[in-house]
C-alpha cells in the first residue's frame, strides 16, 4: 500500500474547490479523482468530504487532515526544486497582475531585466484594474496597493510610498486653499478607486468621504484632470513627481500626508510559493529600493 496514494488528488480538490477543477488542472479524469479520494478515506476509515450534487465541504477531520497535508506536499515540492537547482537557477512560468503606472513605469523594466537574468524563465503579465481571484484564475502573483485579504492570500510589502494630495494653482485661485482635511468636504474631489481619503493628523490616521464631478479607477486620468483646473486629487506620489517640480500642481496638506502606504506582493493563500516567484518578488524589492531617493 502507498502512504501517499491520494493525498496529491485530495489536496487539489480542496484547493480547486471540485473534482471537475482538480482533474482538470491535474490533467486527470474527474472519475480517477474520485476514485483515488475515496480509496483514501477508506484506508484512513474516515470521512474527509461530505458530497453533494451542488457543494463539496469538508469534515472535521477532513479539514484537520488537508492542512496537514498540504504542508506535507509543500516540503516535498521544495525537497523537488532543490534537486534540480531550482534555488539557483530558476526556470518556468510564472502569471503576474498589477494595475496601474507603477505596474506600466516601475516594474515592467524591473521584470524585463529579470528575464534578461534569468532567461530560463517566462511571464505572463495581466494589467487590469479588477480585483483578481488568484486561486480561481490560477495566477502565482499579484502586485496590489492597500491591504492584504487576510482570508484569501498572503504577502509581503513590496514598495512604500507617499499619498500625496494636490490641485492647480489656477483651483486654488479661484476655490480656495484648504486648510486641513475636513474643509475638503467643500471642494471637488476627484476620486478614485477607494471611498476615502486618508491623512495623518497628529500621528493619528483619519479619513474623509469626498465626492465630485469626476471619478476614474485610472491615476493617469484623475492627475490630468487636476491638472486641467478641475479639483483636488489624491494619488500615489509618483504619479504626480514631474508635475509638482513643473508647478503644474501644487501640493495641499503635505504636514498631513500619509507616507508609508504600501504596494504588496499578494500570494495564494495556502500555497508553497515557488523559488521562481520568489526570487522575482526579491529582485522588484532590490531595485525597487533604489527607486525611492527619486520617486
Amino acid at each position: 500500500m502507498l502512504i501517499l496514494e491520494g493525498i496529491e488528488e485530495f489536496v487539489k480538490v480542496v484547493e480547486k474547490g471540485s473534482f471537475s477543477a482538480a482533474a482538470k488542472s491535474m490533467g486527470l479524469s474527474k472519475s480517477h479523482m474520485s476514485k483515488h479520494v475515496k480509496k483514501l478515506e477508506t484506508r484512513l476509515g474516515v470521512s474527509l468530504i461530505h458530497r453533494t450534487t451542488r457543494t463539496l465541504n469538508l469534515t472535521n477531520q477532513g479539514q484537520e487532515f488537508f492542512l496537514k497535508c498540504q504542508t506535507i506536499l509543500q516540503e516535498f515540492e521544495e525537497a523537488r526544486a532543490s534537486l534540480v537547482n531550482e534555488t539557483t537557477d530558476p526556470r518556468g512560468h510564472i502569471r503576474l497582475t498589477v494595475a496601474g503606472a507603477f505596474g506600466e513605469d516601475f516594474l515592467s523594466p524591473i521584470i524585463a531585466a529579470f528575464l534578461q537574468d534569468y532567461p530560463d524563465v517566462s511571464i505572463d503579465i495581466t494589467f487590469t484594474n479588477r480585483r483578481v481571484d488568484l486561486h480561481e484564475e490560477q495566477f502565482d502573483l499579484a502586485i496590489r496597493s492597500g491591504s492584504v485579504e487576510k482570508n484569501t492570500s498572503q504577502g509581503e510589502k513590496l514598495f512604500s510610498h507617499a499619498l500625496v494630495t494636490a490641485a492647480s494653482r489656477a483651483y486654488l485661485e479661484t476655490h480656495g486653499t484648504p486648510r486641513n482635511f475636513t474643509e475638503l468636504k467643500g471642494h471637488n474631489c476627484l476620486c478614485g478607486t477607494l471611498p476615502n481619503w486618508r491623512f495623518l493628523v497628529n500621528g493619528n490616521l483619519r479619513e474623509i468621504a469626498v465626492k465630485g464631478s469626476w471619478h476614474s479607477n485610472n491615476g493617469r486620468a484623475l492627475v490630468h484632470a487636476a491638472i486641467s483646473g478641475l479639483g483636488i486629487i489624491q494619488v500615489p506620489d509618483f504619479y504626480v513627481t514631474d508635475s509638482l517640480a513643473s508647478g503644474q500642481l501644487v501640493e495641499i496638506l503635505p504636514e498631513d500626508r500619509v507616507e508609508n502606504n504600501c504596494f504588496w506582493a499578494v500570494y495564494p493563500k495556502s500555497h508553497h510559493v515557488p523559488r521562481k516567484v520568489q526570487m522575482l518578488v526579491e529582485y522588484m524589492q532590490a531595485k525597487l529600493s533604489t527607486y525611492k531617493t527619486t520617486i
